[in-house]
């Protein structure tokens, strides 16, 4: 087995628990930016699709839709 070095070999390493949670909190970072910038376009669909779409979103791309829902109801 190869001898390797760390950057910082003081760190404390992290358990693959705080590996995993870490990284959860990455994608959710990257989802948030990618659904902020993604463009909005008008599309002609059946409500039932739409409604297919909406069970398969997560807890936090249902927060950020009741949102918008919110904020469009609201103008």
């Amino acid at each position: 087995m190869k001898k390797k070095s760390v950057h910082e070999p003081k760190a404390k390493l992290m358990s693959a628990a705080e590996v995993w949670d870490d990284a959860q909190e990455v994608t959710r970072a990257f989802r948030q930016n990618l659904l902020e910038a993604e463009p909005v376009v008008r599309l002609n669909i059946p409500l039932s699709a739409l409604l297919s779409a909406l069970d398969t979103l997560s807890r936090d791309e249902l927060a950020i839709l009741q949102k918008r829902v919110k904020a469009r109801l609201t103008a």
